[in-house]
C-alpha cells in the first residue's frame, strides 16, 4: 500500500490492515527464539527485520532494527502523540500506522544503526528473504565481515557470495544450530 492510497482510502487502508495485515494471536516461532538464545551467548548482536510483526521483540529480542517499522505502535499525524492500534488521538488528528509505506522513506535512525551493525558485524545470518525488496537489499554492501550466511529456501542474487548456502526453513536450520552450539559449550566446561 502507498502513502497516497492512505491518504486518499483511508477506510479501505483502514480495513485492509486489519483483514490482511493482522499480527493479533501470531506467535514466534523457533527462529525468532534461536535468535534470543543467540543473542543470551552474547554471539548476536542486532535483528535486521524487515517484518512488521514485532515478533522478534515478543520472543525476546533486545536489539531490533526494524527496517520497515511496526504495526503494534501507532501515532497521530497531527501532534506525533502514539498509542497502540486501538488509540484516537484527543487531538483528532489522524492515527496510521508506524510502517513504511511505498513511496515513503525508511526511518533515517533505523537505517544508519543498521548500517552501523553491518559494518561492524564479523559474521552476518541472511534467512527468509529472497534479497529483492530494495533498499534493504541494497544494504548488505555495508557488511565487511567475513562470514555470509545465507539460510532461504530459495535461491538468492547473492548466493554466489556468501560463505554457506543453506537451503532449508531457518526455524529449523536455527534451532539445530542453537542447539549444536549450547551442546558445543557444555563440552567446554
Amino acid at each position: 500500500m502507498s502513502s497516497d492510497f492512505f491518504y486518499s482510502h483511508r477506510d479501505i487502508f483502514m480495513e485492509y490492515v486489519e483483514k490482511e495485515l493482522n499480527i493479533n494471536g501470531l506467535k514466534p516461532n523457533k527462529g525468532h527464539m534461536s535468535l534470543v538464545e543467540l543473542e543470551k551467548m552474547g554471539i548476536l548482536k542486532a535483528v535486521i527485520t524487515q517484518n512488521i510483526d514485532d515478533l522478534h521483540q515478543v520472543s525476546g529480542s533486545k536489539n531490533v532494527l526494524e527496517l520497515h517499522g511496526s504495526l503494534k505502535r501507532w501515532y497521530c499525524l497531527s501532534c506525533g502523540k502514539t498509542g497502540d492500534k486501538n488509540f484516537s488521538c484527543e487531538c483528532g488528528g489522524i492515527v496510521r500506522p508506524d510502517v513504511t509505506l511505498y513511496g515513503e522513506n525508511l526511518n533515517q535512525f533505523v537505517v544508519n544503526e543498521a548500517i552501523y551493525q553491518l559494518e561492524q558485524a564479523d559474521t552476518l545470518i541472511v534467512a527468509g528473504t529472497s534479497l529483492t525488496v530494495y533498499p534493504a537489499a541494497y544494504y548488505l554492501r555495508y557488511f565487511r565481515g567475513k562470514n555470509l550466511i545465507i539460510i532461504n529456501d530459495m535461491d538468492t542474487q547473492y548466493d554466489g557470495e556468501a560463505s554457506l548456502v543453506i537451503k532449508d526453513n531457518f526455524s529449523y536450520v536455527m534451532d539445530k544450530a542453537v542447539e549444536c552450539l549450547k551442546n558445543s559449550n557444555m563440552e567446554k566446561h
